[in-house]
């Protein structure tokens, strides 16, 4: 389900003995969890019907889970980033998933399990596809289109304002999406603009400071344009405060990678709203990246994606220097627009 379907759940009083909660938006997770504490657990009571776990093996997770919940129907235990679901091989993995596989066939219905996970879920290991199936099974993607205006209409209410939605996509292409930091720059725009009931463009590019991802965004605007000199003047204001060649790298090959796919869909007759859905962004977003794009090919772009993994890993394997490495990748992604059709 996602998050929409689990808080009607809640609401309804209808609760599952054991959940995995996963996907990036980290703020909607914590809310979400939050909301299912604010259900089931009486005041005064929480310490005692509650259980939080990181690092434990599968049969202290169970007992926990088995441990009768105190002048309440329900407890809740919550397992952080518990190694059998993620990347990599945790100790006696095997076995330890083998025997939370035979538990979950009869959880009982005193406890509400939490698998949360911070870190990304690795679906290809057996107990987390038998927990994606479940109907505890909840991904937290984040908000975009009406989804995103809604909730940001919510945080507004209270404060007396709306925005914009060309505001909302400025707004999201500057700081990204995530629920966290949006929350805060909405308060901090609610109290730039005053008096004013509405929040615009103008107001969102006075106050909102740009993520890395959107001043590497900019960095590729004006390296696909041919624009070498102001494309190095920014990577050098991103230095000042992220000092890792590697990272505006990896940066740029991330955005790079979506604009291929974006260029790609789009040659292929792929209209912009179907396309912007399937890759999961913006309007405000998708319109930019559709302008960026414009002039180079689609695998010459993947071509440059690809530059950029070669970069990474030259660097990390020691034979160039991260500077030199980004100041010839800048110099050969300005080159692309020669790359015409």
């Amino acid at each position: 389900m996602n998050w929409n379907d689990f808080y009607k759940s809640v609401k309804a009083g209808q609760y599952q003995s054991v959940y995995l909660f996963t996907g990036p938006e980290e703020h909607n997770k914590r809310e979400a969890l939050e909301a299912l504490r604010r259900a089931l657990l009486p005041a005064g009571l929480e310490q005692l019907n509650e259980a939080v776990l990181d690092g434990a093996d599968a049969q202290t997770i169970i007992d926990s889970a088995e441990t009768l919940p105190v002048m309440c129907e329900r407890r809740i235990v919550v397992v952080r980033d518990w190694a059998p679901l993620t990347s990599g091989k945790s100790r006696n993995e095997e076995a330890e998933a083998e025997r939370m596989l035979k538990w979950l066939q009869d959880p009982p219905e005193t406890c509400c399990l939490v698998f949360y996970m911070v870190l990304e879920l690795n679906g290809k290991k057996k107990l987390a596809s038998a927990l994606k199936k479940l109907d505890g099974y909840v991904e937290f993607e984040y908000l975009s289109g009406p989804t995103l205006s809604k909730w940001c209409a919510q945080q507004l209410k209270p404060l007396g304002k709306r925005i914009r939605q060309d505001a909302i996509d400025e707004m999201t292409l500057m700081a990204g999406s995530d629920l966290t930091r949006l929350s805060g720059e909405l308060a901090k725009l609610a109290a730039y603009v005053g008096d004013a009931p509405e929040i615009g463009v103008a107001d969102v590019r006075a106050v909102v400071a740009p993520s890395p991802e959107y001043s590497v965004f900019m960095i590729l605007d004006h390296l696909l344009a041919g624009r070498l000199a102001e494309a190095t003047q920014v990577v050098n204001s991103v230095l000042l405060t992220e000092p890792s060649p590697i990272r505006i790298i990896y940066l740029i090959g991330s955005q790079l990678r979506l604009d291929a796919h974006m260029k790609y869909a789009m040659e292929s007759g792929g209209m912009l709203a179907e396309v912007q859905k399937a890759l999961n962004i913006n309007s405000g977003r998708a319109w930019h990246i559709k302008k960026q794009i414009a002039p180079v090919k689609a695998e010459v772009l993947q071509a440059l994606y690809l530059a950029c993994v070669d970069t990474e890993y030259a660097i990390k394997s020691g034979s160039v220097q991260d500077r030199a490495a980004l100041n010839a990748l800048l110099i050969k992604i300005s080159q692309a627009k020669n790359a015409t059709k």
